[in-house]
């Protein structure tokens, strides 16, 4: 067991919180997907559910080169989708779901200065929270300024 205590300390060092999914005869180690792999898992899901599950499992799955049973795979990615953060939080449309994903990408390309689709989907919505924060920030600076724009030119004239 120390082997894979080890692996499992190696792994979070690499790919922060480690998702561990087992059934009676099957035990799989799962690191949380980047932006990208969600944006293709997503595209995939639209034509073909099974397909699309089984290449985010392939994506995330830590131990390479082992096989493992359909039914397994299917149930290993469904538990770690439920643990992923929900894109609806973040999107930043009107339009509820129309291109979150990639108008949260700006948004953090944008203030961070980071390719967003390399970020692991913890970290990505983390950075969307502190943008969108940076952004009301700016927002309220922007209107703190025109107020007193206003009242500088307007204060001593006559309407």
């Amino acid at each position: 067991m120390k082997g894979t205590e080890e692996k499992i300390r190696e792994w979070k060092a690499v790919h922060g919180e480690i998702l561990k999914v087992q059934s009676e005869e099957e035990l799989a180690f799962l690191k949380k997907p980047s932006v990208k792999e969600i944006e293709q898992y997503n595209q995939l899901k639209e034509e073909d559910t099974y397909q699309a599950l089984e290449f985010l499992f392939y994506k995330c799955v830590l131990e390479e080169n082992k096989s493992y049973e359909d039914e397994f795979v299917l149930s290993a990615t469904k538990s770690l989708i439920e643990q992923l953060p929900n894109a609806n939080d973040s999107v930043l449309s009107k339009e509820s779901g129309v291109d979150g994903i990639k108008k949260s990408a700006a948004l953090v390309r944008h203030f961070f200065h980071v390719d967003p689709y390399e970020l692991s989907i913890d970290e990505f919505y983390k950075l969307v929270g502190e943008a969108l924060w940076l952004q009301e920030h700016k927002n309220k600076q922007l209107e703190v300024a025109l107020a007193n724009v206003l009242v500088k030119t307007f204060a001593n004239g006559t309407f």
